[in-house]
């Protein structure tokens, strides 16, 4: 991928409908937010992207960040792009030392000390000294932390339209609740939301600091000298603070926020991800699986009822990511893009002129879908905005075209359920007589034969 590709990429992650664990829970409108969707497969390139221009803004060309391997990983996909140097501070023992990831003129990897947190006392007083931009995650970046999540609650509400139940999300430090609290606070501020929804932090019962209970006086946080007592697996590695003072400010943090707190065991965690990944077609790990335990727990208590609920996966992806683009977010000129329709069109397309014609004016006022395969673009659907609202459905269906070289994946019907989607099923398509195949594929999507087009021999 290009700069644009990736750039354009960060964030606008996907949503999709949890059809398999609806009829699991007997809840109705389960979504997962699959952040894994993010070009380098994990949500912290929202943050990654935000501290490199909030850097740059200041006019700091090195930044630095200790004793984080996902931070890190996403700052070297991204920072490549632009004029800034990113430094790395490693335990001498991690493996992220030898990351091929970091093999780059731009990126500097340093070893030092045992722990995560000499690593970040380390990466301070280099910045200190040096005048570098802080990157570490932590106080000194909590405010552009909760920023970056809050762009989350915004692409939330413009998927779905209305109101949210609950949120369900993974806990480490707080930022995510904290971070969607303040993004729905402001869509509640601007009367696009009537309601705030009910914020949920899904966690470990212990280490992390809490054991479960949704009341603020319960809430137990371990010494830093107690969680040496806490068995590490790889499962809650990721989960443990450096300190206990650390933790409990996202205790606070979530409480302001009127956040719930569900502590997830190591069983369950397993059980519930196990489950969840034999309902449904989303690849994660299972570690970043804490907040669908934590909703399949509440919903198996009773907790939840039917309504809209969002599930967040920091790292859920799936491998047919289908979005609306606007025409700065594609790194293709409009004849490429033209000449890509009638490629993959073959026999049923168009004069050129005709496509252009088309996809200017979706661009204008209707939109343009563009589906992609493991990151490759894989299908495009065009739909035009026709300026009625009764006397033909506002919106028509221009073009749906695929690659042909990649086969059985629904890419054409994910294509078309986006496109009735946005148009709330007010669209109407063409389709050639001998196409059977797309014949049926329309037919079950729910378009039915209302009258035979005629077009004058004159437009031939």
């Amino acid at each position: 991928m290009n700069k644009e590709t990736i750039i354009n990429r960060v964030g606008k992650t996907p949503m999709v409908r949890a059809e398999g664990l609806e009829k699991e829970l007997g809840i109705s409108k389960i979504y997962i937010k699959l952040e894994g969707n993010n070009p380098s497969g994990q949500r912290i390139d929202r943050l990654a992207h935000l501290l490199i221009k909030d850097a740059l803004a200041i006019n700091k060309k090195t930044i630095c960040v200790g004793a984080h391997g996902p931070l890190a990983k996403s700052l070297a996909l991204i920072s490549q792009f632009y004029d800034i140097k990113c430094v790395f501070v490693f335990p001498s023992n991690s493996k992220e030392l030898k990351n091929k990831e970091y093999v780059r003129d731009n990126i500097e990897v340093i070893s030092y000390g045992d722990t995560p947190s000499d690593c970040v006392v380390y990466s301070r007083e280099l910045c200190e000294e040096k005048g570098w931009y802080n990157s570490s995650l932590g106080i000194e970046n909590n405010i552009l932390n909760m920023t970056a999540l809050s762009f989350i609650a915004e692409e939330i509400q413009s998927q779905l339209k209305g109101d949210i139940d609950t949120v369900f999300s993974l806990m480490s430090y707080g930022f995510s609740t904290s971070g969607l609290a303040l993004g729905f606070r402001q869509l509640w501020i601007n009367q696009k939301i009537k309601r705030l929804p009910l914020l949920y932090s899904c966690t470990i019962n212990e280490g992390n600091m809490i054991y479960e209970s949704y009341k603020k006086d319960s809430y137990k946080v371990l010494p830093i000298e107690d969680q040496k007592n806490v068995k590490v697996t790889k499962y809650n590695r990721h989960l443990l603070n450096f300190n206990s003072s650390i933790a409990q400010d996202a205790l606070d943090s979530i409480y302001d926020a009127n956040g719930k707190i569900i502590g997830i065991s190591e069983e369950e965690l397993i059980a519930y991800t196990n489950k969840f990944k034999k309902l449904e077609n989303i690849k994660f790990s299972i570690e970043n699986g804490y907040a669908i335990a934590g909703f399949m727990k509440s919903a198996e208590k009773g907790l939840l009822s039917n309504g809209t609920h969002v599930i967040v996966l920091n790292d859920g992806r799936i491998d047919l990511d289908v979005r609306k683009v606007e025409r700065n977010e594609v790194d293709l000129s409009t004849d490429e893009i033209v000449d890509l329709l009638d490629h993959w069109l073959m026999e049923y397309t168009d004069p050129k002129y005709e496509i252009k014609d088309a996809l200017q004016s979706a661009f204008e006022d209707g939109f343009v879908l563009m589906s992609y395969y493991n990151n490759e673009l894989a299908g495009m659907t065009v739909v035009v905005n026709t300026g009625f609202d009764n006397f033909i459905p506002t919106y028509h269906l221009a073009y749906i075209a695929t690659k042909r070289t990649i086969k059985g994946r629904g890419i054409a019907t994910q294509l078309l359920n986006k496109a009735i989607e946005l148009s709330n099923g007010n669209i109407s398509l063409h389709v050639e007589r001998d196409n059977n195949r797309a014949i049926k594929l329309y037919e079950k999507m729910g378009f039915e034969k209302s009258y035979l087009r005629m077009i004058h021999r004159a437009r031939s």
